[in-house]
C-alpha cells in the first residue's frame, strides 16, 4: 500500500480487484461518463466481464498496475492505473477517476501524488506521462498544480463516438525530486 498526505483526506492505493467491479460500474452510469474516463478503452455499458479482462491484462509482464484509492477508513474514493510504457524509462497514468460524491476534496491530487511516488520509486522511471481531454479543466488544473507540464496536444482525438483535443502532460523524475 502507498499513502501520501497532500490533502485533508488521506488516501492509500490498494490493488484493484473483483470486489471493486460493481462500485466502479456505479461510478460510471452514462456513456459520456465512461468515455470521459476511459476514452473508448471499454464499451458502454461497463460490465464485470470487461473488468475481469482488464484485471487479467494487469498480470502480463510490464503491463499495468491497477489501484482502488481508499481513505484510511478503507472507504473507496477513486480508481487509477499506472501503465508501463517503456520499463525504467516512462510510465503513463490513465483511467483516473474520483468517486462522484468525493470530488473537489483533494482526493484526485492525493491519488496522483501516490501514483507518482509508486512510479518514480518502485518502477524507477524517468518520466510519467498522461493525456487528458482539453475540456477537462478540473483535471488539467490538478495535474499542473502538481507540477506536470504540457508537452503537446492531439487535436481531434477520437474518444468513443466523439472527438476532442487531448492535452499531453509529463512529469520528469528531476522535476518530481525538486518539488516542495
Amino acid at each position: 500500500m502507498i499513502d501520501r498526505t497532500a490533502s485533508p483526506v488521506r488516501v492509500e492505493l490498494c490493488p484493484f480487484g473483483p470486489d471493486d467491479f460493481d462500485r466502479l460500474v456505479s461510478w460510471l452510469p452514462t456513456e459520456a461518463d465512461l468515455v470521459g474516463w476511459c476514452a473508448g478503452f471499454f464499451r458502454y455499458p461497463l460490465s464485470r466481464s470487461q473488468l475481469e479482462g482488464y484485471l487479467e491484462t494487469s498480470k502480463l509482464p510490464n503491463a499495468r498496475v491497477i489501484f482502488t484509492a481508499r481513505t484510511i477508513d478503507h472507504e473507496p474514493v477513486g480508481h487509477i492505473e499506472v501503465s508501463q510504457i517503456w520499463p525504467h524509462l516512462s510510465s503513463r497514468l490513465s483511467r483516473v477517476l474520483v468517486a462522484p460524491n468525493q470530488r473537489r476534496q483533494g482526493i484526485g491530487s492525493n491519488m496522483i501524488q501516490a501514483a507518482l511516488s509508486f512510479s518514480f520509486g518502485q518502477h524507477c522511471v524517468d518520466r510519467i506521462d498522461l493525456g487528458v481531454s482539453a475540456t477537462n479543466f478540473a483535471a488539467i488544473s490538478c495535474y499542473t498544480k502538481l507540477g506536470f507540464v504540457q508537452v503537446g496536444k492531439w487535436p481531434n482525438a477520437k474518444l468513443g463516438s466523439q472527438t476532442t483535443d487531448v492535452v499531453w502532460l509529463t512529469m520528469t523524475r528531476d522535476h518530481w525530486a525538486q518539488r516542495p
